[in-house]
């Protein structure tokens, strides 16, 4: 936008001191502003998070000889450009944050099962084994090589001497005889 932006940067990009700092405080809250703007979508709020990325910001514009800080053309404004920059920094930090601790089992493993369980599951494996029995012949065959078995549909198709795209249609068929049966 403005020539002054422009050369601004250039004098940064070069190594001068004055310019770097002159730099700082112009951006600063544009850092800032397009951190928290970042940070909010993740749901995240604390300040050491904000000044990770205003850190990283800086790191990145300066980094290689002001690679990144040369890319600036001057055809935005230049608090714009940089807020930016701090969104996609945090965007990218957020990204690649790992989660801060293991969520803790809320139930210990137990190869025992729990009181109640073995009877339950006795019971549902019965009606389970009673609404198989209802189904036809096909039908159980289809069912059993599908989930029991593992078999693809190509495979249940040889296995049944079946046209394969009649595989699917069947076996949805299949699927809801054996859901009305438990009801």
């Amino acid at each position: 936008m403005s020539t002054e932006d422009r050369d601004l940067v250039h004098r940064c990009a070069t190594g001068d001191a004055a310019a770097r700092e002159e730099f700082v405080r112009r951006t600063r809250s544009a850092i800032y502003r397009g951190a928290t703007v970042a940070l909010r979508k993740f749901r995240v709020t604390d300040k050491e998070a904000l000044e990770n990325v205003h850190q990283q910001v800086y790191v990145e514009l300066f980094r290689d000889g002001a690679k990144t800080l040369r890319t600036y053309r001057g055809t935005s404004d230049l608090e714009g450009w940089v807020a930016v920059i701090a969104m996609r920094t945090a965007y990218r930090q957020m990204r690649q944050r790992k989660p801060e601790a293991q969520l803790p089992e809320l139930l210990p493993a137990s190869a025992d099962p729990a009181p109640g369980e073995k009877a339950e599951r006795t019971e549902f494996l019965d009606r389970l084994d009673a609404a198989f029995r209802k189904l036809d012949a096909r039908d159980a065959a289809l069912l059993r090589l599908s989930y029991f078995e593992e078999m693809s549909y190509k495979e249940i198709a040889a296995a049944l001497n079946l046209p394969l795209n009649s595989v699917s249609p069947l076996l949805i068929r299949a699927k809801e005889k054996l859901k009305q049966s438990l009801e």
